[in-house]
């Protein structure tokens, strides 16, 4: 099927086809299809498959033919997006895609200067990208209202609930009328995104695609045996030793980002924070800080890195690995843009072994490992991790895997670890 198909107006055929769009991604094929007819939207869906213009371009196609009928100008399309960063990304892409069409897109976000948004939303807006925070403050100064919202989209909703905006949401929607159209975009399917859906949706159309598992050539990709208790002087050594200048290191904690942070600046390494904890403002000049070459390292969650863009970023280090191994792939693609070449590097400790497995049956490439002088690894560690992945590969064979290491018995050098495992491996949620 090509976009011809899908019903879609020629202004915005025009502009796909500028855009090199040739044929839609099957979640674009689905997603235009069903929300064209009115159906609301459930999309399961990684960074990269293309949701974006699943949503958008069938808004705008709407609001095309409703323009034609009446040309009044008020918010009739509320998206919600956890992030300042998502917000201006999702506001620059759906400009492109507007580009031949009479509408007015508009974005308002914390940690800036609210001026100029009361100015914009007083102007009037078709359609109005927001975070929570932003949009309640300007609600409640009665700088606007939601009575003509007749489509509100929810973009990355496990995003909102793992950073706890879930309350405001659920304000936002109490303000709103009676609905037209619901959409609700996330990376999983979890419990918790089952109930929102059940509230927020009704009878909608689910679509689950995952992005393919496909990492750019120009990546470099490494792994560093090391035992947790080392990671930080490794750490410390590698941007040193490789003399590197701009670095994003990920880990799956706010407070394990924090005490990067300090040991990094301690061992003289200009470094900064961002993550779901830190206020939008303090997340905007600590981007703008690594942008700018004023900080070398920049240490970021998985929440707080989405729509992040840095062209020219060499390194990407992978303090900890990912919970899921598409997050591994969201991670190192911050590196190599623009055709640039770009190194990632995982920190591997034995809490880490079994994910690395996981990721490199999803990435379907082994990944190199190198020792570092210094750094080795001891052989009784490495030999209770390699114990470790054998037993998750039975269990997988059997078709009884649950979790990393499964439910099996823990064996003797498994039992003098407990406490480590549990705050790597069970205890320890994505934040």
């Amino acid at each position: 099927m090509t976009f011809n198909q899908l019903g879609l107006s020629k202004e915005i055929l025009n502009r796909l086809t500028e855009l090199g769009y040739e044929q839609p991604t099957p979640i674009q094929e689905e997603g235009i299809t069903y929300l064209l007819r009115g159906r609301d939207l459930l999309a399961i869906a990684n960074t990269g498959t293309g949701k974006t213009a699943a949503f958008a371009l069938p808004m705008l196609q709407k609001l095309l033919v409703k323009k034609e009928k009446d040309n009044k100008t008020y918010i009739s399309k509320l998206i919600i997006a956890p992030t300042r960063e998502l917000v201006l990304q999702l506001e620059k892409t759906i400009k492109e895609y507007a580009k031949y069409i009479d509408v007015k897109i508009g974005c308002v976000y914390g940690g800036s200067n609210i001026k100029p948004q009361i100015k914009m939303v007083h102007e009037k807006v078709d359609i109005l990208i927001a975070t929570t925070g932003r949009l309640l403050d300007l609600l409640e100064q009665e700088h606007l209202t939601l009575s003509g919202v007749d489509t509100l989209v929810l973009d990355e909703a496990d995003s909102m609930l793992d950073m706890g905006f879930i309350k405001d949401v659920e304000t936002i929607m109490s303000k709103l009328p009676s609905l037209e159209q619901n959409i609700l975009c996330s990376a999983t399917l979890g419990s918790n995104i089952k109930k929102l859906s059940n509230k927020f949706l009704v009878n909608p159309k689910v679509i689950e695609v995952k992005a393919k598992a496909k990492v750019n050539d120009k990546i470099e990709q490494i792994a560093y045996p090391v035992s947790s208790d080392k990671k930080l002087q490794m750490l410390s050594y590698l941007i040193g030793s490789k003399n590197m200048k701009q670095v994003l290191v990920f880990c799956n904690t706010k407070a394990l980002a924090d005490e990067i942070v300090e040991h990094l600046k301690l061992d003289g390494l200009k470094a900064v924070a961002t993550h779901g904890g830190k206020t939008p403002g303090a997340r905007k000049k600590a981007i703008t800080q690594f942008k700018e070459g004023q900080v070398r390292v920049l240490v970021a969650t998985d929440v707080a890195a989405r729509g992040l863009d840095i062209v020219d970023l060499s390194y990407v280090i992978n303090f900890d690995l990912p919970f899921l191994a598409e997050d591994y792939i969201h991670r190192i693609g911050r590196t190599a843009r623009a055709g640039n070449d770009g190194t990632a590097i995982t920190l591997l400790d034995q809490f880490g072994m079994a994910y690395m497995q996981d990721i490199e049956k999803f990435v379907k490439q082994k990944i190199p490992r190198l020792d570092l002088e210094g750094f080795e690894v001891d052989k009784k560690i490495k030999m209770i991790a390699k114990k470790k992945i054998i037993k998750t590969d039975i269990k997988e064979k059997k078709g009884k895997t649950a979790g990393a290491f499964g439910k099996k018995k823990a064996s003797k050098e498994q039992k003098r670890m407990p406490k480590q495992r549990g705050k790597r491996i069970v205890g320890q949620r994505r934040k």
